[in-house]
């Protein structure tokens, strides 16, 4: 089994944000405001940088990302599915995580989507893939 590890900084991060975390369902008010305002900033702005400022794997995925995008708007698709495998030694029912900024839209709401994917795996070893919907979007 491959073990991906983060840096020590970004260890450190996630454990504050955690602790962040378990400090605002606690609190209440102006308080859990001014946590809630601060879990966003670090989440949203300073985790990343810090992952891919000292993490290869995680510099390499987001340049694979990126050039993905980029081939995506030449050719003017509106939106982009990405498969990136992170571990292909598996032998029961694999799991694929769906990333998908939309999925929190209701039905007929502006740019609402909802991603069903068929996975069919090609391997030789018929494992049955199952597809999950990540959720990425817990305090937006």
């Amino acid at each position: 089994m491959i073990k991906f590890f983060d840096s020590y900084e970004v260890e450190t991060l996630k454990k504050l944000i955690t602790s962040k975390e378990q400090y605002l369902q606690k609190t209440t008010g102006n308080t859990y405001q001014i946590i809630q305002r601060e879990l966003l900033f670090l989440k949203n702005c300073l985790l990343p940088i810090v992952q891919n400022n000292t993490s290869v794997i995680h510099s390499e995925i987001v340049k694979y990302v990126i050039r993905a995008f980029d081939k995506a708007l030449e050719f003017r698709c509106n939106g982009i599915f990405i498969y990136i495998p992170i571990n292909e030694n598996y032998t029961e029912r694999p799991l694929i995580g769906i990333a998908n900024s939309r999925s929190g839209l209701e039905f007929g709401e502006l740019g609402a989507m909802q991603l069903f994917a068929e996975i069919i795996n090609e391997d030789g070893n018929e494992a049955k893939v199952q597809p999950i919907n990540l959720p990425l979007d817990e305090l937006l």
